[in-house]
């Protein structure tokens, strides 16, 4: 099952975004988050550039809500300079306040580095905006990253509210694109 949504990701991945994923994830599945199972404590910096989907809908004369999934690759990077990726999907829930402006998110990530070493993670933000800050959360996994749990300070950029701004309710959003940065995610693996 895991090797399908793998596959999956991986299809989906490109057809977005019509770069060179192939060849990434080529090497991701020969090295995989390699680096990051030297020790049993570690912090890294990773940073997801990710394209989202999903619908918009009014929920308050003032309220909109997007329900979708963002999708993208996690570059990590290692105190040392190692450089590895891995396949992201989350399924997010966003609020946006029309008249203030501001937001809150909370989502749940599958990070995929090989069909066999999986991570599972948590977020939730607020902010104002094209501006959400809050907590990332690593929660378990498979394989290599069984047990793995830790935190960090994130950052998510996007422009969804300026794109709902608009929409009737229940319009799907095929277009949104965005950043989630965790400069310093500190972790442990038993």
């Amino acid at each position: 099952m895991l090797s399908g949504q793998l596959k999956l990701m991986s299809y989906t991945i490109m057809m977005k975004t019509k770069t060179a994923i192939g060849i990434t994830a080529a090497m991701l599945l020969m090295c995989g988050w390699s680096g990051l199972t030297h020790a049993a404590s570690r912090t890294i910096s990773a940073i997801i550039p990710w394209q989202g989907e999903g619908r918009i809908f009014q929920i308050a004369t003032d309220k909109l809500r997007f329900l979708g999934t963002l999708e993208g690759i996690m570059y990590v990077e290692t105190a040392e300079g190692e450089m590895d990726e891995a396949f992201v999907r989350c399924p997010i829930v966003q609020d946006i306040d029309v008249n203030d402006q501001s937001t809150s998110a909370s989502g749940s990530c599958m990070i995929v580095a090989s069909t066999e070493d999986s991570a599972f993670a948590e977020f939730t933000c607020e902010g104002r905006a094209g501006l959400c800050r809050g907590e990332f959360k690593l929660t378990g996994g498979t394989g290599r990253f069984a047990g793995i749990n830790g935190s960090g300070k994130m950052t998510v950029r996007s422009p969804v509210h300026a794109l709902a701004a608009d929409m009737s309710s229940g319009t799907v959003l095929h277009a949104a694109v965005g950043i989630l940065h965790i400069p310093s995610l500190k972790f442990t693996l038993p």
